[in-house]
């Protein structure tokens, strides 16, 4: 069942495009990531998605519901940038204060399990001031899951989590998934994307590039080793079809892992390249290959959104 849904989703200040025909589908039960460089176009989705932001254009629901229709947010926890909480609060009277705005039965036991699924049990009579910035996290999360909801959004979850707490986190996302529940998140760490995703998305300047499981995407990088005078004439070719940059003198990586592909294509263009391999890199790798260094999209007229 289809639980995150964007058609044409958009949103520009004057002249500015923050998010730009945005079209995704999240299925229940996936934990879905959203990559992208700082200002790609990330926490303004999320914040369309949960009715914080007015888009420009285009249609979005959540749980079947069309957005702005509360209904839809019914069942939507969310933990949007850093979570701020009263520091003189401990963690358990934090997360009851906000229960009180929900339905009165299961309150206390909610808020238990919230705890307990973030590994804050031990923690939860101790003051906020005195957790550490990845306990504020899990605490953030704690809050998003404890009215039980039908889909997560998590902006930068894992932002000052120590390795441990990581791991931590992807068993109580994995095993939140697993129940049924949707999680949409958006992180710059790309080995925990890749470990714990279903289905990624690539974002930058607002579109999105690329969209796939992250195998699909951990694949689908062929370097190519060209004479230098024939650079110029390769990324002309490839970058009617594929997503290109180039990585030195006489390579350029394609955003594709179809070498055949990337061969006929140069092939039917008359130009002939020394080496054509295949790499399978880490998600790291790829999201450079599709976004540059600088988290600039690569060839943007060839990049189609997806």
């Amino acid at each position: 069942m289809e639980t995150v849904r964007c058609e044409g989703l958009g949103k520009t200040y004057g002249r500015a495009v923050a998010v730009g025909d945005l079209n995704l589908s999240v299925e229940a039960g996936q934990v879905y990531g959203f990559l992208g460089p700082n200002g790609s176009g990330k926490t303004t989705t999320m914040r369309m998605l949960l009715g914080l932001i007015r888009p420009t254009s285009g249609r979005a629901w959540l749980n079947g519901r069309a957005l702005p229709d509360p209904a839809g947010l019914a069942h939507v926890g969310a933990m949007i940038e850093e979570p701020a909480f009263h520091p003189w609060m401990t963690g358990r009277r934090s997360l009851e204060v906000l229960a009180l705005y929900g339905p009165p039965f299961r309150r206390a036991d909610a808020v238990a399990e919230a705890l307990g699924k973030v590994g804050l049990t031990s923690a939860a009579d101790r003051k906020v001031k005195t957790y550490s910035q990845g306990m504020r996290q899990r605490l953030g999360l704690a809050l998003a899951l404890m009215r039980a909801p039908s889909v997560v959004l998590l902006d930068e979850p894992m932002n000052g989590m120590d390795p441990a707490a990581i791991r931590e986190f992807r068993a109580t996302v994995r095993c939140v998934a697993d129940s049924g529940t949707t999680v949409f998140l958006s992180s710059h760490q790309l080995t925990e994307v890749e470990q714990i995703c279903d289905r990624v998305a690539v974002m930058t300047s607002g579109r999105v590039i690329a969209e796939g499981r992250p195998d699909d995407l951990t694949t689908a990088v062929v370097r190519v080793v060209l004479a230098p005078a024939d650079r110029a004439a390769a990324r002309t070719l490839l970058s009617s079809s594929f997503p290109v940059r180039a990585e030195d003198s006489d390579a350029l990586v394609v955003g594709s892992g179809d070498g055949h592909a990337v061969n006929e294509l140069l092939g039917r263009g008359g130009v002939w390249a020394h080496q054509i391999r295949v790499e399978r890199s880490g998600l790291e790798r790829a999201f450079l290959a599709l976004t540059g260094p600088t988290g600039e999209e690569v060839e943007d007229d060839a990049a189609s959104p997806r």
